[in-house]
């Protein structure tokens, strides 16, 4: 989170992207969900189908308590198949699955690929 008594984490919205249409330059905004805002169904309805058809789960780097993202990886291990959790501590969801990497994503989830 950034931290508003540091000097450096004020950005100047002329420094921040902008869309390039002519006749637009609107500020773009990060393909992210930000916390209270809803999920587009659309994409809810394809991930489950994604999980549906998966043999193999990777949970990367997640808390496992922000909801509904945090049900995805247990509903998979729930039918059997086999989920690997990547993260730097044990979260709620760890004993529900298969595979526990402790550590730094950036090394753990490249090491256990490798193998």
């Amino acid at each position: 989170a950034p931290e508003p008594e540091v000097k450096d984490s004020c950005v100047s919205v002329e420094d921040l992207p902008h869309c390039s249409e002519t006749n637009c330059h609107g500020l773009l905004r990060p393909h992210v969900v930000w916390f209270g805002e809803g999920l587009d169904q659309k994409i809810l309805i394809k991930a489950g189908k994604a999980l549906e058809n998966c043999d193999l789960c990777l949970v990367i780097g997640t808390s496992s308590v922000i909801y509904p993202a945090a049900m995805f990886a247990p509903q998979v291990a729930a039918r059997g198949i086999p989920v690997a959790e990547f993260n730097i501590e044990a979260t709620p969801a760890t004993y529900d699955f298969k595979f526990h990497f402790e550590g730094p994503c950036g090394s753990t989830v490249p090491e256990a690929l490798s193998l």
